[in-house]
């Protein structure tokens, strides 16, 4: 049975969207892990500083963007270049100890989300 080249192109598609997907869900555990240690107080931990909270809201935008990523890509995507911005913004404006972290970590996020927009446009066209 031969296979045409649009079910290998489906199929490509599709591999290429569960790989996004692996990665993204790599990206997760090692983002809790990232939050886990944020969140354990130290000896100047503020709950209710503007830097922690501005993580939080952070976090809760980059579930939102996990959990749309499964049913839109595109949607995803945007979430994830929009949590790139906040997280420049939280390490440039608000942030008063290890600024910088939040880029570095970004960096992988936001190419995910930029392949995520691409896959989506692939779908449509």
């Amino acid at each position: 049975m031969e296979t045409t080249e649009s079910s290998k192109g489906g199929k490509s598609k599709k591999g290429f969207l569960w790989s996004l997907r692996i990665l993204l869900a790599i990206y997760a555990v090692l983002y809790v892990i990232f939050i886990i240690d944020n969140f354990i107080p130290s000896s100047n931990f503020n709950p209710w500083d503007a830097e922690n909270i501005a993580l939080k809201v952070l976090f809760v935008v980059f579930v939102i963007g996990y959990i749309i990523s499964w049913k839109n890509e595109l949607a995803a995507g945007v979430i994830f270049i929009l949590w790139f911005i906040g997280m420049c913004y939280q390490n440039f404006f608000l942030c008063t100890i290890d600024c910088g972290n939040g880029i570095a970590m970004g960096i992988p996020l936001l190419i995910l989300g930029i392949l995520f927009i691409v896959h989506s446009k692939r779908k449509i066209s």
